[in-house]
């Protein structure tokens, strides 16, 4: 039997040294360039939004109604539409999933069903935005018979819900075994253990999972377009048909829908207050995620 020579072996482990060392290098500024790229292209795109926008950013902006192209208008109403559409939206989607996320956790077994409605929930949770405004037309719209505020809410809440039962559902899974287990050891029952010693202990996931999906929310326009319209009227109007304070059974004013029809109006003045929105829009947007930061930020440091 013959034997390669040591210096043999020698220079065939350095090559592959050097290969190795090669690749990783290589590697590294490829993920360097790549990050680097999304690093300025996000700024750009954001530098270029406050660079149109603030010159457009004027008082009048946050307390007057729309106006024609001739004057100078604002967009108090579609600013408070936004905040209300969001919060219907969130009373109706965070509550269903957050008990389908406990349901999924705590109470459901391994069967076929169950892993059924986990792949609905996927599934649902990458559906295109535009498709759930045609659906909330469908099921609610179209029974009324015009567009409104709940249409819209329906609409949010569909795509808030999957979000939000899917990270309770984890967060709930990350609560340690230990914990169910002593709860129930000093005579807690099920719902007790659920409500006293899970639910506290998740809370934190929980809370930046519900944070995200508003944050998701707020910047929608393709389900709004189908379910809410624009409009210039007050949110908050002393005519509203009782009970309510706003008109919500008609076309709603929000954010997203009045800078898509100030930006695609070919007015000039248009055009410009449709910047000022956009910038008013995206400092909403980062501001939700940036409170998202903190509270994951916070939970960190109490555990």
């Amino acid at each position: 039997m013959t034997t390669l020579p040591l210096s043999t072996f020698s220079r065939q482990e350095n090559f592959h040294g050097r290969l190795a060392r090669f690749t990783n290098r290589a590697v590294m500024t490829l993920c360097c360039l790549a990050a680097i790229s999304t690093i300025l292209l996000l700024f750009s795109i954001f530098g270029y939004i406050v660079w149109q926008g603030l010159s457009n950013i004027h008082w009048s902006l946050f307390t007057r109604l729309p106006a024609p192209t001739d004057e100078v208008g604002g967009m108090r109403n579609s600013i408070a539409g936004t905040l209300v559409l969001i919060a219907l939206g969130s009373a109706l989607g965070i509550p269903v999933g957050l008990l389908s996320g406990i349901y999924l956790a705590e109470y459901a077994r391994e069967s076929l069903l169950n892993h059924g409605i986990r792949l609905v929930i996927d599934v649902l949770a990458s559906v295109p935005s535009i498709l759930v405004g045609v659906l909330a037309s469908q099921l609610v719209v179209v029974p009324m018979g015009h567009n409104s505020a709940w249409a819209g809410a329906v609409a949010l809440g569909f795509m808030m819900c999957p979000i939000v039962a899917r990270t309770t559902e984890e967060m709930l899974k990350l609560v340690p075994r230990s914990l169910r287990e002593a709860s129930i050891g000093l005579g807690g029952s099920k719902f007790q253990t659920l409500a006293k010693v899970i639910l506290p202990a998740a809370s934190a996931g929980i809370i930046t999972g519900i944070m995200l999906a508003v944050a998701r929310v707020a910047g929608e326009t393709a389900p709004l377009l189908f379910t809410t319209m624009d409009s210039d009227q007050p949110v908050f109007s002393h005519s509203a048909s009782f009970p309510y304070f706003m008109e919500v059974n008609s076309t709603f004013p929000t954010l997203t829908a009045h800078i898509f029809k100030y930006a695609t109006s070919g007015e000039p003045a248009w055009i410009n207050e449709a910047w000022g929105g956009m910038l008013v829009l995206i400092s909403m947007v980062l501001l939700l995620n940036l409170a998202v930061r903190v509270t994951i930020h916070r939970a960190r440091r109490i555990r």
